[in-house]
């Protein structure tokens, strides 16, 4: 899934109560499932924790506010041609829970630790066919609530995530993908590390930069970081090959 963050536009948009949806979804992941490539261990954390935020792994608790969420046109302004209907919604919510259990890595709601308020979520997700990478390829997707943009949120839950990635899951390496004029989204891939590979054109005429980073360009989990590692800008990628 292509990455959404970006400055609100002119003007201001909300999206509509949520209707009520009956949801009926398999049970989450059992621990210890992995895939080609993961060192789990124990399984994966229910919640991770950052200094302000906690990011929980997705439950049926948090599709409500999700598909509320994915009707806010500014959330989907760079992921979406319209907003996500109930039954699409209910279809990803599935897909998400079925992650956590075919992968070991999934979906995250991402929530502030202070007040409890839901502000979007991020995740790791296979890229799949067609855009542009490997198939198996993992991506990292970060998406919060456009009242909160310009406050570093994206940044520190998308910084969790990638050393969940190598660190929990025992990833090689990590793809972001974001819209060419979704500057903002490329920003945050830069502050993690990423370095751009190449653009890539989707249907429609949607180009999409493609940036990597390695585990050996990972600067380590930010609590074991030793003093005066910080995130930066990486470099290297020119052996990468995409099947996809």
């Amino acid at each position: 899934m292509v990455a959404s963050y970006a400055p609100p536009p002119t003007g201001s948009h909300s999206a509509g109560p949520a209707a009520p949806q009956e949801v009926k979804c398999r049970p989450c992941a059992a621990d210890g499932v992995g895939v080609s490539g993961q060192l789990i261990g124990t399984g994966p954390r229910e919640e991770v924790v950052t200094p302000r935020l906690r990011l929980e792994r997705w439950h049926d608790a948090h599709f409500e506010r999700f598909a509320r969420f994915m009707r806010d046109p500014d959330v989907i302004r760079y992921i979406r041609a319209e907003p996500l209907d109930g039954a699409k919604a209910i279809v990803q919510h599935e897909q998400s829970l079925a992650e956590w259990e075919e992968n070991g890595f999934g979906k995250r709601a991402v929530i502030e630790s202070g007040t409890d308020e839901w502000l979007g979520f991020v995740e790791l997700s296979r890229v799949g066919p067609g855009k542009g990478c490997r198939d198996e390829d993992v991506e990292i997707g970060y998406f919060v609530a456009p009242s909160r943009w310009g406050q570093g949120i994206a940044t520190e839950a998308a910084s969790a995530a990638r050393d969940e990635a190598f660190d929990d899951a025992g990833l090689d390496e990590l793809i972001g993908r974001c819209r060419v004029e979704n500057t903002a989204s490329a920003r945050v891939l830069a502050k993690l590390g990423f370095r751009l590979l190449r653009p890539h054109l989707l249907p429609g005429g949607i180009v999409v930069d493609i940036h990597r980073l390695r585990r050996e360009r990972w600067p380590g989990p930010a609590d074991r970081r030793p003093r005066g590692v910080r995130d930066g800008r990486q470099h290297g990628g020119s052996d990468y090959r995409e099947t996809g």
